[in-house]
């Protein structure tokens, strides 16, 4: 891999320098070492942090509201499995009258969230 023109030592993705390094611990595998790592050094989970947000994925709908603009006042949202919450939060501060979150919905893929927005 190519140096940058500055020089500096990037992540590998070439967007951003490492600033934590992450110790093996005993008992800890490879693959929660690097997570941990990666989890650490992400700008989005910084700034998720800092703006009180409950997890990154919040930035995801903040995003798709961007473009798309479906979060209005008086729409009303449902979020299926919301595990940490950051997309509800996100939706309750966007002025959202009515959020309805359902967290014991049986989903087979579990990882997915799923926003329903009915107006």
């Amino acid at each position: 891999m190519a140096k940058t023109p500055s020089g500096k030592n990037t992540s590998g993705r070439g967007q951003r320098d490492l600033k934590v390094k992450v110790k093996t611990a005993r008992g800890r595998k490879l693959s929660s070492t690097r997570w941990l790592q990666r989890q650490l050094n992400d700008p989005y989970v910084k700034r998720a942090q800092a703006e009180g947000y409950r997890g990154r994925a919040a930035f995801k709908i903040l995003e798709l509201d961007e473009k798309f603009r479906f979060l209005v006042p008086g729409a009303r949202v449902v979020d299926l499995g919301c595990a940490p919450g950051g997309w509800c939060q996100v939706a309750a501060v966007a002025a959202v009258a009515a959020v309805a979150a359902v967290a014991a919905v049986v989903v087979v893929v579990v990882m997915v969230n799923v926003v329903v927005v009915v107006v």
